[in-house]
């Protein structure tokens, strides 16, 4: 629906300083007029027992927080300096509006189901502290031992793949040797994270796999630069990694057969526990086609296709490792929003 800019801003100002708001997000940058900061969020904070507005902006490298009370003007200053998209979320709706070139405002409404927190520091506990020397090893932490905003996908993924290794080592006594292998383990950012979460209860020895030899050598720099202990990167193919057994193996966002190949290695290997994230599936085994010839309503729509199809595959890939004795569930990894393959497959050996 269209509206004047000036009747949507001020929808948006008005929904804002309502008690059922729970959050807005500006982006994009008008024709007319470009904003300071490509994104600002509001929120509602608790300070000293009154509700007042938090404004965070963005501009890439740091966040710069003040607070304004909820009549203040500044909410209408910020709305009105030059953002193209404004969604304004309250605990039942979301209010949308995007400025067009013409200097029009699109408005749209859809249903949502939010919790409205108040709490100032509403700053989640993760496993691994952003101001983990790790992080900024990786390039993700800034000088002051924050992620910088580009990383906050990368940080969140790795905080939840540490979430489910917890409850493989949790019954493990501290001071254990425990021997990790990441299979295809490309930049190896993950890798690190998984090594230096570890290495605080264990001794660790870590190995990353990667046939890339780009990828290896700019992770043993970081090894060599940094004197990271118990960690090595070797320039081969899973295939031909050594079939030793490992306390837990990692095969994560390994692209097409590359995860078929992990699991045979998890097999072969006798490893202990394995976290294997599939990626994108080039080829087909002859049991999804199989499947998929059952089932003529899926098979007609491309898109319908695909989705079955990378669902029966990750089927297939868990019953092999059930199938070789291992207790096996898939569950999610992360959001939607952080990644869209985002599927693990995790095996714990019975014995």
């Amino acid at each position: 629906m269209k509206q004047s800019t000036e009747q949507a801003l001020s929808e948006a100002a008005e929904r804002i300083r309502k008690e059922n708001f729970v959050r807005a997000i500006l982006t994009g940058k008008r024709r007319s007029n470009a904003p300071k900061f490509p994104r600002v969020d509001i929120r509602p904070v608790e300070i000293k027992g009154k509700v007042m507005l938090q404004v965070i902006a963005h501009d890439g490298r740091k966040d710069y927080t003040n607070n304004f009370d909820l009549d203040s003007k500044e909410i209408e200053v910020l709305l009105d300096s030059g953002f193209a998209n404004i969604i304004v979320d309250s605990t039942q709706e979301s209010y949308q509006v995007q400025i067009t070139k013409k200097e029009e405002a699109i408005v749209g409404t859809s249903r949502t189901r939010l919790e409205r927190t108040l709490t100032h520091d509403r700053t989640k506990e993760r496993l691994l502290a952003e101001s983990d020397l790790i992080f900024s090893l990786l390039g993700m932490a800034d000088s002051t031992g924050r992620i910088k905003p580009s990383y906050r996908d990368k940080y969140i993924q790795i905080d939840q793949l540490l979430r489910l290794v917890e409850p493989i080592v949790q019954a493990i006594p501290t001071g254990k040797q425990f021997r990790v292998i990441d299979l295809a383990c490309g930049s190896a950012a993950l890798t690190f994270a998984v090594h230096a979460y570890l290495s605080k209860r264990f001794v660790v020895e870590t190995l990353g796999i990667e046939r890339d030899q780009v990828l290896v050598s700019k992770a043993r720099e970081k090894v060599a630069n940094e004197s990271v202990l118990g960690i090595e990167f070797r320039n081969e193919s899973i295939q031909s990694a050594t079939r030793e057994k490992f306390d837990l193996v990692l095969a994560l966002h390994a692209c097409d057969t590359a995860s078929d190949d992990a699991i045979s290695f998890v097999i072969d290997s006798k490893s202990t526990a394995a976290l294997i994230v599939p990626c994108c599936h080039q080829s087909r085994p002859e049991e999804v086609e199989e499947s998929l010839s059952a089932v003529q309503v899926l098979a007609r729509d491309g898109i319908l296709y695909e989705r079955f199809a990378d669902l029966v595959t990750d089927g297939i890939r868990a019953e092999r490792l059930r199938s070789a004795g291992y207790e096996v569930d898939v569950v999610e990894f992360v959001p939607d929003e952080h990644t869209a393959r985002n599927l693990m497959i995790r095996a714990f050996s019975k014995n």
